[in-house]
């Protein structure tokens, strides 16, 4: 035997004849019940009802005749009030018909107080408790399980061996427009063909699960279906289907996607991967550019930025939680080929990131043709510029300037008009001249980049007035025709913008060498303006500024304030990829370049 528990269990009696109450005490209070008794006594129908509401009981033990009332009309009362506790009415003498009712009523049990004993009196006491407690379960999970029916797209249903169907509930018959009072009593075989295979499985003695497709008139409805054979009843089947309509749909849209993203990576020159949290390569995808030495089996498991370290700064930048743009070069045969990088952190995943390639290598092509064909535009026009109206220009000057001589002779009052027509034509020949120096650098096909960035900022100085000067640090880069236009031309627009927009007084050009790498400075004291409030969005000038950078593998930096002028900063190695992150900002100490005697 067990020993009893520490705490008593509580026990209202209701019972209004003095000699009974102590009986009962008795028969719980002997030392061989395995459990301890705490009695609370009411000696009539209202004080019996007075205690159901003071607190909470383990159990009542109720008599039958309770003067007002009975036994069975306070039973009631608790019943209806929501008591759970159960409840066991007494009398003095056994009667089959007044059982019968009392266990209707919903007492747990009737017992005759003539020769009650304590074993007797605490096993029924022990049985009705364990029976309170099964009923009280399985009221939660009859709650629970008519919530789940109540409130989510499900049916749960019982159908006989033929398909007839016994049962039938849930919010999901509604999204069939169906009502359980249509349901049950026809035959689920033939409302619902495409599901008669599966039952009859189930009716047979086993279970299916299934998907299935169901139609109510231009309405798609998708189910998760489950059946098994009824093992209570014997026969038939029970089952439940979910409505799962949203989730197919988005399977069906996601397999879409993915239909299309591989068809995209197969059929077009592109590949997209993700790099683990130290930028090695666990997934690739896209077969366009394995000719270009991109293959993702080659890639898979490699350090990207071993294998390419140009795309170094970059992948780090994305690694510690940015984005950033880099472009891949390389030859194969007499073709240069580029590709062009997107790689961000993966938000997915939160570590690592992903990346996306693209082959540029006819873009860029036709854009160099562009581009070319520009300069060669300028060249022309500054050609006709030099040889046509320059030529016509000092071909009037010297007219201006026999006139003057002849006038000085015969009318020297109108020598002074001619000297000034001579002065200003010599004047529009310079000037000419110096826009066609502009139009057509023959500096830098004749005598490289730092000479014709010389001769720039002499013509500035001539054409707008101001000081300009040029600077030197290091030896020349060793480039191109075609990447020193590139760098011409940028220094070009920077002065122009510098002039024209900024009204500087004062510009600086210098062209500094490192080891490999090189920076080309264009400092001004103009006005300014606020570059973090425009976030590079100028003109078409700036645009093309960062255009031709790009196109030298270089970055380009615009740098201004208000009322303390603009630094235009362009960055390259002969081996550098373009990098749009973050740049590293002129003066830093990151940078290991700086202009001599530069204090802004």
């Amino acid at each position: 035997m067990s020993p009893p528990r520490a705490n008593p269990l509580k026990i209202l009696v209701v019972e209004d004849r003095e000699e009974d109450y102590h009986f009962l005490s008795m028969l719980l209070s002997r030392p061989q019940l395995m459990e301890r008794y705490e009695l609370d006594w009411a000696v009539s129908f209202d004080e019996g009802i007075a205690r159901l509401g003071t607190r909470r009981y383990d159990a009542g033990l109720f008599d039958y005749g309770l003067g007002i009332g009975t036994g069975l009309d306070l039973l009631r009362k608790a019943l209806s009030a929501g008591t759970d506790m159960p409840i066991l009415l007494l009398t003095g003498v056994d009667n089959p018909n007044l059982d019968n009712e009392a266990l209707q009523t919903g007492a747990a049990d009737f017992l005759c107080k003539v020769g009650l004993t304590s074993v007797q009196l605490e096993r029924a006491i022990r049985y009705a408790r364990k029976q309170a407690n099964t009923l009280a379960e399985l009221r939660r999970t009859s709650h629970l399980l008519n919530s789940v029916l109540s409130y989510l797209p499900v049916i749960a249903g019982r159908v006989e061996g033929d398909g007839t169907v016994i049962e039938a509930r849930g919010r999901g018959l509604g999204t069939l427009e169906a009502e359980e009072k249509h349901v049950v009593g026809r035959n689920v075989y033939e409302m619902w063909p495409s599901l008669a295979p599966e039952i009859k499985r189930a009716v047979a003695g086993g279970e299916s699960a299934f998907t299935r497709e169901v139609t109510r008139g231009e309405a798609r409805h998708h189910f998760d279906c489950y059946f098994r054979f009824d093992e209570i009843r014997g026969r038939g089947a029970i089952g439940f289907a979910i409505d799962v309509t949203s989730r197919v749909e988005a399977e069906q849209e996601s397999r879409r996607q993915a239909r299309l993203l591989q068809s995209i990576l197969k059929n077009l020159p592109v590949i997209a991967g993700r790099l683990d949290g130290e930028g090695r390569v666990v997934e690739a995808q896209g077969e366009g550019l394995q000719e270009l030495d991109f293959a993702p089996r080659e890639l898979q498991g490699r350090v990207f930025s071993e294998l390419f370290p140009q795309s170094r700064d970059a992948i780090a930048h994305a690694l510690a939680g940015g984005s950033a743009n880099f472009t891949l070069s390389g030859r194969q045969g007499d073709s240069e080929w580029l590709v062009d990088f997107s790689v961000s952190a993966d938000a997915e995943l939160g570590s690592g990131a992903t990346f996306f390639g693209r082959d540029l290598t006819e873009r860029r092509r036709l854009e160099r043709e562009l581009l070319n064909a520009s300069d060669t535009e300028q060249q022309r026009i500054g050609a006709d510029l030099h040889d046509g109206l320059g030529q016509q220009l000092t071909g009037l000057a010297c007219m201006a300037a026999a006139l003057r001589d002849r006038l000085r002779a015969k009318l020297p009052a109108e020598t002074a008009t001619a000297e000034m027509v001579a002065r200003l034509a010599n004047e529009a020949t310079e000037q000419s001249r110096a826009l066609a120096r502009g139009l057509s650098p023959v500096q830098l096909e004749e005598h490289g980049l730092a000479t014709a960035l010389e001769d720039l900022s002499y013509q500035a100085q001539r054409l707008h007035n101001i000081e300009c000067r040029f600077s030197l640090r290091g030896p020349s880069p060793l480039m191109d025709h075609i990447g020193c236009t590139h760098l011409y031309r940028i220094v070009q627009e920077a002065i122009h913008n510098a002039v024209r927009h900024g009204t500087a007084q004062r510009v600086r050009v210098g062209l500094i060498t490192r080891g490999d790498r090189h920076r080309l400075v264009v400092l001004d004291d103009g006005q300014g303006f606020d570059s973090q409030a425009r976030r590079w969005d100028g003109g078409r000038g700036l645009r093309l500024m960062h255009y031709r950078a790009n196109m030298l593998g270089g970055v380009l930096s615009v740098r201004s304030s208000l009322g303390l002028g603009t630094r235009v900063t362009c960055d390259w190695t002969p081996t550098s990829a373009p990098f749009h992150g973050e740049p590293v900002p002129v003066g830093a100490s990151a940078s290991p370049f700086s202009l001599p005697d530069e204090n802004r």
